[in-house]
């Protein structure tokens, strides 16, 4: 015989004591983060495929790398702005004293790095999951774009050989 429960009871008692506190709000944010840091992306996609497809630059200079490289730099300032975003948030509900262990605490859960010498108060234990996952699709994303454009950057330097 099994002992399986309510999945339902199951799931409350995970959202009350997983995700309580001021984590909602917390989650809230994180998901309003992950979308504007997607939304920069792809727009920074389209618009090196524009400018690598269609302008009236010579090709030579479009196809180099240099434009790739910038996109790039984009996309990590991308990823600091969602690290900075996360230490404003525990900064302001008081999960650490020092805003500067906010930071770090933010950067090895956003790069999964691990807990480091952090200790983190019941309440708070479900912040690691929600910005490591946020960090590990925001990368994904961030990987995604910066392959297809360097596909379009290939595709179009062969074309022009």
């Amino acid at each position: 015989m099994t002992n399986f429960q309510n999945p339902l009871k199951l799931l409350t008692f995970y959202a009350e004591n997983i995700f309580g506190g001021g984590i909602d709000v917390f989650m809230l944010s994180a998901i309003l983060i992950f979308v504007i840091h997607s939304f920069l992306v792809l727009s920074i996609t389209r618009g090196f495929g524009r400018f690598i497809t269609g302008t009236s630059v010579s090709w030579k200079a479009r196809v180099s790398f240099l434009p790739y490289a910038l996109v790039m730099c984009l996309i990590v300032m991308t990823h600091m702005m969602d690290l900075l975003f996360y230490a404003y948030m525990l900064d302001g509900m008081g999960v650490f004293s020092d805003p500067l262990a906010s930071f770090y605490f933010a950067g090895e859960m956003y790069t999964t790095v691990g807990y480091g010498n952090y200790e983190l108060s019941p309440e708070w234990r479900g912040l690691p999951l929600v910005i490591a996952f946020s960090g590990i699709f925001a990368v994904s994303i961030s990987g995604a774009g910066l392959f297809n454009m360097l596909q379009i950057l290939l595709v179009e330097r062969n074309k022009n050989k």
